[in-house]
């Protein structure tokens, strides 16, 4: 079990090795650089946190800049460092958000700012319970997948929040993203669910929701952008990551779904998954 060391904080001063992979938002700015540090990884998340990654992956050393929070870090862990871990060990997570229709799980993924949470918050406000909200934890077992529950609250926006919940609440003046814990009107499910479908969040925003079977390949090459790799230069693992991408593809139905981003359409989203789950 991988344990999480938090030192004091500093800042982020500049390092001397190149960064061999970088995470970049749909806006063009650079959120997190990997480097090398002998046989260890060193993980920024500019002036956030500085992450030290040994290599046996026993152990991470977490320094927050001074601006930052023990909360911002423990976040960051959970949601970036550990899925980059499982995944480097034959692991399959996925960055989404997922939810459990009838007793199975519908998986959204998509970039940060996609709308995957705030779909997730719909769908259990709708009465499907969410499963997880950032990391999709995939199990592979006899017959099929399923999908892990994670901690039973939603990282929302405050425009998100009031939608799903109104305006009088903690969230109302607050900044960035915040954990949001409603479990009478946003429930979260207890239970893994075996993982039904999965549907790839698309930026184009038509006038009507467009919800598109994909291929094999397709769904390959749409799996791909949303999972954790900590090291891209190690072909090996690459190779297997992609052979796990490939056989979930092969056994999970995947969709390009794509709608307005306007709160006022989600609950055609809702009604055009329920219908696809339902078949």
């Amino acid at each position: 079990m991988t344990r999480l060391k938090l030192a004091e904080a500093r800042k982020q001063a500049a390092l001397a090795q190149a960064p061999y992979d970088r995470w970049v938002d749909p806006d063009g700015e650079v959120k997190a650089e990997f480097r090398r540090d002998g046989d260890d990884f060193h993980l920024r998340f500019l002036d956030e946190v500085d992450f030290q990654i040994t290599s046996t992956g026993q152990e991470v050393i977490a320094w927050p800049v001074p601006s930052s929070t023990e909360q911002t870090a423990q976040s960051l862990f959970n949601n970036a460092v550990l899925p980059l871990l499982a995944n480097h060990s034959g692991g399959l997570c996925l960055h989404g958000s997922a939810v459990v229709i009838d007793g199975k799980a519908a998986a959204f993924l998509g970039p940060s700012r996609s709308g995957k949470t705030t779909l997730a918050g719909a769908f259990a406000k709708s009465g499907a319970p969410f499963l997880t909200e950032d990391v999709v934890e995939i199990e592979r077992q006899e017959g099929g997948y399923r999908v892990r529950p994670k901690a039973p609250a939603l990282r929302l926006f405050h425009d998100s929040a009031e939608f799903l919940l109104g305006p009088h609440g903690e969230w109302a003046e607050a900044e960035g993203k915040q954990d949001v814990s409603a479990p009478e009107q946003l429930p979260a499910a207890e239970k893994p669910a075996r993982l039904d479908a999965i549907f790839v969040l698309a930026s184009s925003e038509p006038e009507t929701v467009s919800l598109t079977k994909l291929g094999p390949i397709a769904s390959v090459t749409q799996l791909i952008p949303h999972s954790f790799i900590l090291d891209v230069e190690d072909k090996p693992r690459l190779k297997a990551h992609f052979a796990r991408l490939v056989d979930l593809s092969q056994d999970v139905p995947c969709y390009a779904l794509d709608y307005r981003r306007d709160y006022r359409e989600l609950e055609h989203v809702i009604a055009a998954v329920r219908e696809v789950m339902s078949r």
